[in-house]
């Protein structure tokens, strides 16, 4: 594997000397994201194997995603080299295994972890409709649950927001805390408050006749605030939650010290319920970027754009005008 992604960088400088593409016309790019932060969320690696997996595609490769000779989240211990934790959750894209297209000797990996450009929490990306349905159309053919998976996801819709036929109108919240909101880690979206996102959240079930609210949040508190204003009108999943959180969420042995696919599942059941249902309030994070490829079609959403942690302050401290 390391001789390979080595041999990859090479032909990169080679490749872009003679300012061409594919040199060497791979037929499979290798796609991995080699990260030392192992608290990246799914949803992190998702949006950026999506960009890998249309680049493939449009530079007439086939994509496989490589999640397992690189250290990640979802690895449990000693697995690293030997399980694809990718494919915990999604099938491959062209179904082709690692394996088979490593020993074709026609595979190169990416040069870089993270594309240039890929599904992102800016506004340009979130409110633009044509990529946004671009970008659904590439992950529902090319990012597909593995079935048990999606037992696991169906069986929660129903359980939780009722059959598609019966369940009225329900309004999608995604609510960031814990980590996000404590730390405010730098450079990361800046969450509402939840007086902010009460106030919106009535606004939008008010103008679009909205009768229940689906919430997604890791965070206990949140979740109690916000039963205690909807009542029975409020759905929630059952996931692992936390308050009071002084680290990462990532490094909370409360909210980690279970088996990494647990926590993955409850994360991607929470991001999918969202995409189910009729429109979307929520802060800017991967989750939301996510569902909002995820979902078929969002009749209408409201994403908080309220800058991003340190940057602003900073700003205003040094001032040098």
């Amino acid at each position: 594997m390391n001789i390979n992604c080595k041999a990859s960088a090479l032909i990169r400088k080679i490749e872009e000397h003679y300012q061409k593409d594919n040199l060497f016309n791979s037929q499979y790019l290798i796609i991995k994201r080699d990260c030392e932060n192992s608290g990246l969320g799914l949803f992190a690696y998702y949006v950026t194997m999506l960009a890998r997996i249309e680049y493939a595609l449009r530079h007439q490769m086939i994509p496989v995603i490589d999640m397992k000779n690189y250290a990640n989240t979802f690895h449990k211990k000693n697995e690293v080299g030997k399980v694809n934790t990718w494919e915990l959750f999604f099938e491959q894209p062209c179904n082709v295994s690692l394996e088979e297209a490593l020993k074709s000797g026609k595979a190169r990996y990416v040069w870089d972890d993270i594309p240039a450009y890929h599904p992102n929490d800016s506004l340009d990306f979130l409110y633009n409709d044509d990529i946004v349905s671009y970008y659904h159309a590439v992950a529902e053919k090319y990012i597909r649950f593995q079935p048990d998976v999606l037992e696991v996801l169906q069986r929660k819709e129903k359980e939780i927001l009722g059959a598609p036929d019966k369940r009225g109108r329900v309004l999608g919240v995604l609510a960031r805390g814990t980590d996000y909101t404590g730390l405010k880690p730098y450079y990361n979206p800046i969450q509402p408050e939840l007086e902010q996102l009460i106030r919106v959240i009535d606004e939008y079930c008010t103008r679009y006749s909205c009768e229940r609210i689906f919430v997604a949040t890791e965070d206990a508190e949140i979740l109690e605030k916000l039963i205690r204003v909807y009542g029975s009108r409020l759905l929630y999943t059952d996931q692992k939650r936390v308050s009071k959180v002084t680290t990462y969420l990532y490094e909370n042995q409360e909210f980690t010290d279970r088996e990494p696919f647990e926590r993955g599942i409850e994360y991607l059941t929470s991001i999918y319920l969202l995409s189910q249902c009729n429109g979307l309030i929520a802060g800017r994070t991967s989750g939301t970027v996510g569902t909002c490829i995820m979902a078929d079609h969002y009749e209408f959403r409201y994403i908080f754009s309220l800058g991003r942690y340190g940057i602003e302050d900073e700003m205003l401290r040094h001032k040098c005008l």
